[in-house]
This record gives structure tokens, C-alpha cells and sequence, in this order.
């Protein structure tokens, strides 16, 4: 587990006997920071190799197909292994009937995740199956937040994203009010900047917005009940995402 800014990392070691599968699992776990990828192997052997020598993922992504030896033997020789801990299981399987989803279960499994999925949507299992509670609710703000931001086609370039981002964890899953002075002075605290800096930052990052995503800038605009084109202040915009976020997570 890494922390950055208290984010929880989750470890996985995936094993999929498709090498084309192995080599997209590398390139997008290299892309994001939420799930480590210790490592993307074809075979039960590698598996039980890897952990014999001592390496303690926190969840193990296994395919039903997955041979030498498959999936079911697999299960039964890690469940004998003297481990540290014991990792959480997620299997990746094609659409099947609850029987045999059951019998994955009965079996070691922990949660099954079914064919076809995107990378993100595997990954977000793996990070439910190996993170706390509270680090899934982070890690699903995170995720709406930049899905927003990239329907907005937002500058990746422009400084200060990791402001908002901090003070949108604040603000979807606290219930407190907070006014904008607070929350610049929480965004700056422990970062050795001033509150103007965050404040002159989310104004950049406001006005960016709304020139490249002027649909969804609207769109936030009718969050706080503003007209379609009408400029929000830094203070809407967060309480404008923190709604959509809110809503989009059933909160």
C-alpha cells in the first residue's frame, strides 16, 4: 500500500493466460495510481511461485481459464500455502449461470467480475475487492471527478487539479458546509502554499472550464440553479461538482 495525500494503494497480482491481456493490464496499471500491478502472468504455476517466495498481494486476479494448473486446483494449492496474509480473490470469467458463479465462491473465490469489462471497470473491482470502505468512496470520487473533467476535455496541463480533487473529497463525503476560505486553507494545509495560491488556482481552472467544456460547464451552472451561461465563482463550482458527484454515487 502507497499513501499520496492519504490515498490507499491496493496491490493485485493478475494472472490471465491471454498475453495480449497481460501486456493491456501492465499499460494501463502504469497509467493510473490506485491499484499496483506486481505483476501480470499465463499461468497458475507463476502464481503459486510468486507467492512461495514470499510476495503478498492484496488481491489476486485469477481467470476461469487460466491453465497449468486451472483455476480450480489453483484455488485449492493457495488455500494450502503458509501465506501472511491471505489475499482477496476476484475471478474474471465469461457470462455463466449463478450455479456456476456459486461454485467459483465455494471455491475460494471472493467476487467474480464477468466478461467483457473496460480496464477501468477492472480495476475499480480490484480496488473494492482489496481497499476499505473508506478508501472506495475516495477512490469513486476520484473517479467521477475526472470522468467529468474529461467530458469537459480539460486541461491536463493547467496546475492546481490536486487542489480540487482534495477539496472535493472533503466536500462529497462530509456533510459539513464549508465556506471558500476554508476550504482553500484545507487544500493548502500541509502542501507549504498559501490559501491565495489555491484560490488563484481553482479561478484558472474555472475559467478553463468553461471555454473547453461549455455543455458541461452549463451543466453545472443548472447544479447550483444558474442560468445555462451564466460564470460561476470558485465556490459553485465546487459545490456544483460536489452535487453531480454526490448524485452520480447515490449519496
Amino acid at each position: 500500500m502507497r499513501n499520496g495525500d492519504k490515498q490507499e494503494w491496493v496491490s493485485a497480482l493478475f494472472a490471465d493466460s491471454d498475453r495480449g491481456q497481460c501486456s493491456a493490464i501492465k499499460l494501463y496499471g502504469a497509467a493510473q495510481q490506485s491499484v499496483e500491478v506486481c505483476a501480470a502472468v499465463t499461468s497458475g504455476l507463476q502464481v503459486l511461485e510468486i507467492l512461495e517466495k514470499g510476495l503478498s498481494p492484496q488481491v489476486l486476479v485469477l481467470d476461469t481459464l487460466l491453465q497449468g494448473p486451472g483455476l480450480g486446483e489453483l484455488l485449492w494449492q493457495i488455500g494450502r500455502l503458509d501465506l501472511a496474509s491471505r489475499p482477496c480473490i476476484l475471478v474474471t470469467a465469461m457470462p455463466c449461470t449463478q450455479k456456476t458463479a456459486s461454485r467459483f465462491l465455494t471455491m475460494g473465490a471472493d467476487c467474480i467480475i464477468f466478461k467483457p469489462y473496460t480496464m477501468a471497470e477492472l480495476f475499480a473491482a480490484v480496488y473494492r475487492c482489496g481497499g476499505s470502505d473508506s478508501a472506495w468512496n475516495s477512490y469513486r470520487v476520484r473517479e467521477y471527478l475526472h470522468d467529468m473533467l474529461c467530458e469537459m476535455h480539460y486541461n491536463r496541463r493547467l496546475g492546481g487539479w490536486n487542489y480540487l480533487e482534495r477539496i472535493l473529497l472533503r466536500t462529497v463525503l462530509e456533510s459539513d458546509d464549508y465556506i471558500a476560505k476554508e476550504l482553500y486553507q484545507y487544500a493548502a494545509d500541509g502542501q507549504h502554499i498559501q490559501p491565495g495560491t489555491v484560490c488563484s488556482a481553482l479561478q484558472r481552472i474555472n475559467e478553463s472550464l468553461r471555454r473547453t467544456g461549455p455543455e458541461g460547464y452549463d451543466r453545472l451552472c443548472r447544479a447550483v440553479n444558474k442560468p445555462a451561461g451564466s460564470r460561476l465563482s470558485n465556490l459553485e463550482l465546487i459545490r456544483s461538482l460536489t452535487e453531480l458527484i454526490r448524485r452520480a454515487m447515490g449519496r
